[in-house]
């Protein structure tokens, strides 16, 4: 593979789930001998954690819908066979890609859908109009799409966006994690003042409305009714985080249910936790759940999409409604009451995992979908 040469683009400055995908893409790329890059903003965390890793860093900055500056550098690129395929992580930096490839006159498009419905197709009048027209260019201008999910696929699909033979689905996934480098979960209740004998319950989850946190919160409220040790934790930043606070006051969980905002050592917060929870309303894949089974942790997710490729009902965790608050507590209350469900489920989930979500198999199935 050492004459590939690959540049996966993003215009995000933050670090959630798609920014953790594509560093551990692009570190799982060059063990695999593709010359690889990252586009991204400068500064931000994806751009310093790959450079840190010794990754070279292509510095776009996010102006505008047709960002010229990006045509550019991607353009130049590509003309002169530092790259011969641009890998895209979202819809405007597919137009991008798709742009700079054409001027260029060499080279690929790869887009890859994070999502079961692109923020584009709420679009509405004129702006629905001009949105749709773009797309079907670009599309037309992409060689392959990676879906996530079969989740997101079919919705693709849905959507007349490619053809079916032109759609790779890769799951994500993620290196193994070196326990000996985690904080021990003493270290980590400790600092978030929890007792070490208390049962937790740990969401990591952007305070955005289709992360749906607020179902957990009033889950908690019959969770703690029923066992008063119990104490969730939710890492995570997002604009809802005042009127989740609002929420957890109104309900009495002051220090039961705790926001700790975005934390950079999530895997050892999942690790410290006895039951992980992903609330989300909707959900294309929901990476955190594999990081959660990678340190040995039953799941609690919904049936909103890629979860229910991940987690296998009974046997790696449990699955419930979206919005089902009263669901959700029967769920958590299931775990938390049976220490050996916990362990059981936390194994099976391990050795899933490892079966299917390592970031080795999603190298591969990447560079089959490069072509």
């Amino acid at each position: 593979m050492r004459d590939m040469k690959v540049a996966l683009f993003t215009d995000s400055d933050v670090f959630a789930g798609t920014e953790r995908h594509m560093l551990d893409l692009a570190l799982g790329l060059r063990h695999a001998g593709v010359d690889v890059r990252l586009a991204c903003p400068f500064p931000a965390l994806l751009a310093e954690r790959a450079a840190g890793a010794g990754l070279p860093v292509v510095k776009i900055q996010k102006r505008g819908l047709i960002d010229h500056a990006a045509i550019r550098a991607l353009s130049k690129l590509l003309k002169t066979g530092a790259i011969d395929l641009v890998h895209s992580h979202n819809g405007r930096t597919a137009l991008l890609a798709a742009v700079a490839v054409k001027l260029a006159g060499r080279g690929r498009a790869v887009a890859t859908q994070h999502f079961l419905e692109p923020a584009h197709v709420s679009r509405r009048g004129v702006g629905a109009l001009v949105s749709n027209m773009a797309h079907r260019w670009v599309n037309r201008h992409t060689s392959r799409f990676i879906a996530i999910s079969e989740a997101a696929k079919a919705g693709m699909l849905a959507r007349g966006q490619a053809p079916a033979e032109q759609i790779f689905v890769v799951p994500n996934g993620m290196p193994l994690p070196e326990m000996t480098r985690l904080a021990s979960p003493q270290t980590i209740r400790a600092e978030l003042g929890i007792d070490r004998d208390a049962t937790l319950i740990v969401s990591v989850a952007r305070l955005e409305p289709e992360k749906s946190v607020e179902t957990l919160i009033a889950a908690m409220k019959h969770v703690v009714a029923a066992v008063p040790s119990a104490v969730c934790v939710i890492a995570g930043d997002g604009t809802q985080k005042e009127a989740l606070l609002l929420q957890i006051a109104r309900c009495g969980l002051d220090g039961r249910v705790k926001l700790i905002g975005f934390r950079s050592d999530a895997l050892a917060l999942m690790n410290a936790g006895d039951v992980f929870v992903l609330p989300s309303a909707v959900e294309s894949f929901g990476l955190v759940l594999i990081e959660a089974m990678s340190v040995e942790k039953p799941v609690i997710a919904t049936r909103s999409g890629g979860p229910m490729e991940i987690v296998q009902e009974g046997e790696t965790g449990l699955l419930v409604a979206p919005a089902a608050a009263e669901e959700m507590a029967r769920a958590i209350l299931m775990l938390v009451c049976d220490a050996n469900l916990r362990r059981r489920m936390g194994e099976t989930g391990r050795a899933r995992f490892l079966k299917t979500f390592t970031v080795e198999r999603m190298t591969r199935g990447t560079i089959d979908a490069y072509g």
